[in-house]
């Protein structure tokens, strides 16, 4: 019976993180700021590799660090990207067509699936 209860929590924290990430990059979406940024290189951040971004509001210009997923497809230098960012919390980004955000969120509600189906094999 613990196996079961451990595995339920299980699944339910993994389809809490996707849903959790799913309305945060949505909310990024709706609420955030959307401009068109300039992929300016890459840098070395205190978190790996970073993207610098460039744009220009009506507060003036800025420069923020996107992370540089490891095995998605990379941005060139020089081209442009759609940035959805918070004014206020400029930390929380989002680089519109980021397959690793959206793969992340996948994966959790896989996970969170196949805990789901190890419970019903569990319970019987």
């Amino acid at each position: 019976m613990l196996n079961v209860i451990i595995f339920l929590l299980g699944a339910g924290l993994m389809f809490f993180m996707a849903l959790r990430s799913m309305l945060a990059r949505r909310r990024l979406c709706t609420r955030g700021e959307k401009v068109e940024a300039t992929v300016e290189g890459i840098v070395q951040s205190r978190d790996g590799a970073a993207y610098v971004l460039a744009f220009a509001t009506a507060g003036g210009s800025h420069r923020l660090q996107y992370p540089k997923p490891a095995k998605a497809k990379a941005f060139a230098t020089g081209s442009t990207v759609t940035l959805y960012y918070d004014p206020e919390d400029p930390e929380k980004m989002y680089v519109e067509g980021d397959h690793s955000v959206l793969g992340a969120e996948v994966l959790y509600a896989v996970v969170g699936a196949a805990l789901l189906v190890l419970t019903v094999g569990i319970a019987r």
